[in-house]
């Protein structure tokens, strides 16, 4: 992950990008370019892919990256996976109400999703906020949800287990989503 331009940038900035295969984020007046994720990452994300579609309820859909997400404030990001209802599915992105979103973590992303994502989704009213941490050496998962505060609140956290109840039911090992 790399900043390329540090505040006070819109999202006609971010529309200026070269369309060069990069993804590009804009949270907080910041642009930020990501890498491509590594096998490990994928693998989680597609095997969570799955398990969200099983569970998606009716009238919304499952979405991966990269597909853009519209937040408030001048934001754009694009989350590893989203659970969407059907009015939120534009043209050529998505927009607020999100139900769920699932960010895998990885080294060079680690901050950016624990931090300044997870601001940005709590701003922006995203009820579940889900972090799967990828790298090897720290296997987690971290299922946040809007509290009566409006501020995110842990409801499960695991290194062993992905076990929820809402917004979909998951119960499945961690380790079972990084199997080839």
């Amino acid at each position: 992950m790399a900043l390329t331009h540090h505040g006070g940038l819109t999202i006609e900035d971010l529309e200026a990008m070269p369309e060069d295969g990069r993804r590009y984020e804009l949270i907080g007046g910041s642009i930020v370019v990501n890498a491509s994720p590594v096998p490990r990452h994928q693998v989680a994300s597609s095997a969570l892919y799955e398990i969200l579609r099983a569970g998606c309820p009716p009238d919304h859909r499952v979405f991966y990256a990269p597909m853009d997400l519209d937040l408030v404030g001048e934001q754009r990001v694009e989350p590893d996976l989203m659970i969407v209802p059907h009015t939120s599915v534009g043209d050529k992105r998505l927009s607020l109400p999100i139900l769920l979103v699932v960010e895998l973590i990885s080294p060079s992303t680690a901050l950016w999703d624990q931090v300044a994502k997870r601001a940005a989704y709590e701003e922006s009213g995203i009820e579940h906020y889900w972090l799967v941490d990828t790298r090897p050496e720290s296997p987690r998962f971290t299922a946040l949800r809007v509290g009566d505060a409006g501020v995110y609140e842990t409801v499960a956290d695991s290194a062993e287990r992905i076990e929820i109840d809402a917004p979909v039911q998951v119960s499945t090992s961690l380790a079972s989503i990084f199997e080839l």
